[in-house]
């Protein structure tokens, strides 16, 4: 498929007043997935996209989808999103090409005061943004109806269907008119992804930008086989070295806290978290003040972390394994973006990730263990971070530091919104 990049915006079929808004919000020149998404939405046809992150999915169902109904009045566009965060940046990026043309978005999310909501609903917005879960909630009180929807989008699919939205997804689509346009848009093509898609979707026209076999040519990946107990040292080693901004991906959401208040007691107080359980508002706080550069480093799950956008993170850490070698992909994303190059770390448990490593290796070339691989020796040490240049695509297998601090079981006890006073607290002890 031709991925031109020096295609042009004006080259798209957009109009004038639109090409003026893509100017003024800095964007040079359409990405791959733009300017091969665009042309078929403007056209009314169903359009199935996969593409890795960053690459600028949003802008190519924002763009058409607005350019098409700015001239009506009613709610014809209904976007649907896996997360609170995700929907919350989908708004913000549809509000910035609406706004303009005097369209109204609404956002629909968990968490958020459900009155407020319904007031937004009832002023009949252009656009609707919303999680599963919440829109259902709406229908069911009969907040709003989705008689009049012309284009549905379904954003990151593939996470919505792991994260058990299926049957939310049902529910919704059996709501709206049979006779409208889909654009569904993926960072793979996954069985459930697929088979939504016939369902949902009339001969679509298929649009794939990067399959997840290929290695991302801006990502320097390492793989550290570790013992658990030596995991948090490795991690404070990276971070002290690494000066730039860095995302830590864990297993668990009770990880996120006692990973950030261990940190903490070590003296690396630029950190904090997210995850799932945190009401709505230290969940917008611990982004905000991760996006704003007042925390350098934020510890999240793989649910949270995929709905976090930020384009200069400097390094990606897998403190544990991921699942499913797919969300290995969705992790390291956060990193080399638009350009830019990027590190991922990985800590893998000798004897328990194994398989999971050998997984990830099939999509994104970090080596993996042979058979009865042997534990690393005790006495080899990690290569230093700042020899990047000398490092090969392939990443080394390094064995972990001789020392590591006891962990300790931490109940959660603060919020991100309390991340500063606590960062001052240790400051004084330190002196």
């Amino acid at each position: 498929m031709d991925t031109n990049t020096n295609v042009s915006w004006a080259e798209l079929g957009l109009s004038k007043e639109m090409l003026e808004l893509i100017e003024k919000e800095g964007y040079k020149h359409p990405s791959p997935v733009q300017h091969l998404t665009i042309p078929l939405a403007l056209a009314g046809k169903d359009v199935l996209v996969s593409s890795q992150t960053g690459s600028g999915k949003t802008a190519s169902f924002v763009i058409p989808s607005v350019e098409r109904f700015k001239e009506k009045n009613g709610t014809y566009i209904l976007a649907l999103s896996p997360t609170r965060e995700i929907a919350q940046q989908t708004g913000e990026v549809f509000a910035k090409f609406a706004k303009p043309f005097g369209m109204k978005v609404a956002v629909c999310i968990g968490g958020a005061n459900m009155n407020e909501e319904k007031e937004a609903l009832a002023a009949s917005p252009h656009i609707l943004v919303a999680t599963p879960g919440r829109l259902c909630d709406h229908l069911e009180r009969g907040n709003v109806w989705l008689d009049f929807i012309q284009c549905l989008i379904f954003d990151e699919a593939d996470r919505m269907l792991e994260m058990g939205f299926a049957k939310q997804i049902d529910l919704i689509t059996e709501q709206i008119p049979k006779e409208r346009q889909t654009l569904m848009l993926s960072a793979t093509f996954a069985p459930a992804v697929e088979k939504l898609a016939r369902k949902a979707m009339n001969h679509p026209e298929q649009v794939v930008i990067q399959k997840t076999a290929e290695t991302a040519p801006k990502i320097e990946q390492e793989l550290f086989w570790i013992p658990e107990e030596r995991k948090l040292s490795q991690l404070m080693r990276i971070l002290r070295q690494e000066k730039g901004t860095c995302f830590v991906f864990v297993s668990t959401k009770e990880k996120t806290f006692q990973i950030a208040r261990l940190l903490i007691n070590k003296g690396i107080t630029d950190v904090t978290y997210i995850h799932s359980d945190l009401q709505q508002e230290h969940r917008e706080l611990a982004v905000s003040e991760f996006k704003s550069g007042k925390f350098r480093i934020i510890i999240a799950t793989d649910v949270m972390g995929r709905g976090i956008d930020v384009d200069d993170v400097a390094h990606v850490i897998n403190y544990d394994v991921p699942k499913e070698a797919a969300d290995y992909i969705h992790r390291i994303g956060r990193t080399g973006r638009r350009g830019q190059t990027g590190h991922a770390s990985t800590f893998a448990i000798p004897g328990k990730d194994d398989k999971s490593i050998e997984a990830i290796s099939k999509l994104r070339g970090v080596k993996a263990p042979p058979k009865d691989r042997p534990a690393p020796p005790r006495e080899a040490r990690p290569r230093h971070h700042d020899q990047r240049s000398a490092r090969p695509q392939t990443p080394k297998v390094v064995a972990p530091p001789t020392q590591a601090p006891k962990q300790e079981v931490i109940q959660e006890t603060i919020k991100p919104g309390l991340m500063a006073k606590v960062k001052g607290f240790f400051k004084s002890l330190m002196g």
